[in-house]
């Protein structure tokens, strides 16, 4: 390698320059129809919506879809947006949609309530909130809406309240994030994700700190057993799975005093990607799943 000098500083270069939105597109480009991530088998019975499994090309439309709908509400390169959602394909998307545009991702527990939430949003920036309509038996997007720190909420499943952007009737807009980043350019240094502590100490993440962490993961299946708002185990969930291109899975949560029983079928977007079903194998499976 030494006798090549200009491939190495070139490779290095690229590599130095890589957002984890660059990790992405490289995997949709190398293997665009291989499962990407699946929810978790019981995601309907907190969100009411069924289970989906998402190839890399369905992912990357799902993130332009909505990343079309943040920039058009405002939201843009260096804005933190709060996320409140169950882990699963939803929870992943969002993130992506956000380190697209060089916005940070706040993942939210979805335990917490008003008071919590309030002082998160105000701590981090945060303006604009993307969650679902029930959390089990908690009307996430309902409580958003009420509270004065979130002057935009954007929600998916049934009954959308009032005052909320309605992200399943959405118009799909795939233009838009590139006409935005032919203008905007995203570093690896912006910050890419705010995390938080038990006692609300904040801890924030550039995409150069997430793209580097975590170990290769040599399996075709990650299964994403940390909580997506544990600040100790987000790094080494992220950026491996990006990285290497596998299958992330969410394991089954779901206790059932916080259960919704209603199961309505997501919008069909049919130019893209395949829904799951319950039975999909694998959304439950622990640990890594050796490759064939």
């Amino acid at each position: 390698m030494a006798d090549h000098p200009g491939v190495v500083d070139a490779a290095q270069a690229r590599w130095g320059d890589e957002t984890l939105d660059c990790l992405l597109r490289d995997r949709v480009a190398v293997h665009p129809d291989d499962p990407a991530v699946a929810d978790p088998s019981d995601i309907h019975l907190l969100t009411g919506r069924g289970p989906e499994e998402w190839t890399w090309s369905r992912l990357d439309q799902e993130v332009d879809r909505l990343a079309a709908q943040l920039l058009r509400h405002g939201v843009g390169r260096g804005d933190t947006v709060a996320i409140q959602l169950p882990a699963g394909v939803e929870l992943v998307q969002t993130g992506l949609a956000c380190w697209r545009i060089g916005a940070t991702a706040m993942p939210l527990a979805v335990s917490l309530r008003d008071r919590t939430l309030t002082y998160r949003a105000r701590r981090g920036g945060a303006r604009t909130m993307v969650t679902s309509t029930r959390i089990g038996d908690y009307r996430a997007a309902e409580v958003a809406v009420a509270l004065p720190c979130f002057p935009t909420v954007l929600a998916w499943g049934p009954e959308v309240p009032d005052g909320a952007v309605d992200l399943d009737a959405a118009a799909p807009t795939p233009d838009e994030p590139a006409a935005y980043l032919s203008q905007v350019r995203v570093r690896p240094d912006d910050r890419a994700a705010l995390l938080w502590t038990a006692c609300d100490g904040e801890l924030p993440y550039r995409h150069r700190d997430l793209r580097d962490a975590g170990s290769e993961v040599t399996g075709a299946t990650l299964t994403n057993t940390p909580g997506p708002t544990c600040p100790t185990d987000f790094p080494g969930v992220v950026a491996p799975w990006l990285r290497s291109g596998c299958r992330l899975v969410h394991p089954e949560t779901v206790r059932p005093e916080t259960a919704h029983p209603a199961h309505p079928a997501r919008p069909n977007h049919p130019q893209v990607g395949t829904a799951a079903t319950p039975e999909t194998p694998g959304l439950t499976g622990s640990g890594r799943t050796p490759r064939p």
